[in-house]
């Protein structure tokens, strides 16, 4: 993003078209971004499943989330929007589009929506608004960048209020609460993974906390740590030449052991299968 974007305050625009570019594979990860696909097809993946991708679609990525896109075809055009996590959580207008996008990271679902043509048209000019021309305002730099934002933010909530209407458009101490733990998840997991930290750092009971994440997304906190753990661990066996005990200990696995009894459970395979299944399908290709 940063090579090929425009930088401006805490946000980062990025135009992917492969009329203008050779592009491989484009990873998300540990960020909120935003995707409109303007025109073409290609694949976005993560690692429970994969998603076509069509003009009109529109994806929000959020932190806890790794993924890719791949397999362009050739009139493939993708408009991005990446926020700094950190100023994302401190802008007032962040909350309803979390709202909209929450039911989905329970249950190994990406927030994919199709976007009605006159929503697409209009975001399509919003994201058009970020980028080098925000940079010649000195006075009001940062507030027009984060009244931008907001007005960004809420209008995908609005339109997402029509794609998901069984979910409420009001945002609950519930959500807030789920959000927080879920920031709370992504800076810590590898450290902490028992319910117990997250809860005494949001000051609330155990059993509070997994009410509300269970009501706001089906699933468990458990579920929520585990699948944070199981896909980092299958990146840095993929994407790294570190052995076992040491993703083991980066990951904050008592010994190699458990971990590899947790990655089994989670996977079906061995991290040392997994690894190797994976080199002998990299080296057929």
């Amino acid at each position: 993003m940063k090579s090929l974007g425009v930088t401006v305050g805490n946000t980062c625009c990025c135009d992917i078209d492969m009329h203008s570019g050779d592009y491989g594979g484009i990873i998300f990860e540990r960020g909120f971004f935003f995707l409109l696909v303007i025109n073409g097809t290609a694949k976005l993946s993560d690692i429970y499943g994969n998603y076509g991708l069509n003009s009109g679609n529109l994806v929000v990525l959020t932190p806890s989330t790794t993924s890719s896109i791949e397999h362009f075809d050739a009139d493939f055009s993708l408009k991005i929007i990446y926020i700094v996590p950190s100023y994302f959580d401190c802008l007032p207008d962040g909350q309803p589009l979390y709202n909209q996008v929450a039911r989905y990271l329970g249950n190994y679902r990406l927030p994919v929506f199709i976007l009605e043509s006159d929503r697409f048209s209009y975001l399509k000019q919003t994201m058009a608004l970020f980028g080098d021309r925000l940079n010649i305002m000195n006075v009001y730099h940062d507030g027009i960048i984060r009244n931008l934002c907001n007005f960004f933010l809420l209008q995908m909530a609005d339109a997402l209020c029509v794609e998901n209407n069984d979910t409420t458009v009001f945002v609950k101490r519930e959500n807030e609460i789920f959000r927080n733990f879920k920031k709370l998840l992504v800076e810590n997991y590898r450290k902490h993974h028992s319910i117990g930290f997250y809860a005494d750092s949001l000051n609330i009971t155990t059993t509070y906390l997994s009410r509300v994440v269970k009501s706001v997304t089906g699933s468990t906190v458990c579920f929520h740590i585990s699948k944070m753990l199981c896909s980092d661990a299958r990146r840095l066996l993929e994407c790294t030449d570190m052995d076992i005990k040491e993703i083991s200990d980066m990951l904050g696995f008592s010994d190699q052991s458990v971990f590899g009894k947790f990655f089994m459970r989670k996977t079906g395979v061995s991290p040392l299968k997994f690894r190797m299944k994976n080199d002998l399908q990299r080296r057929d290709k």
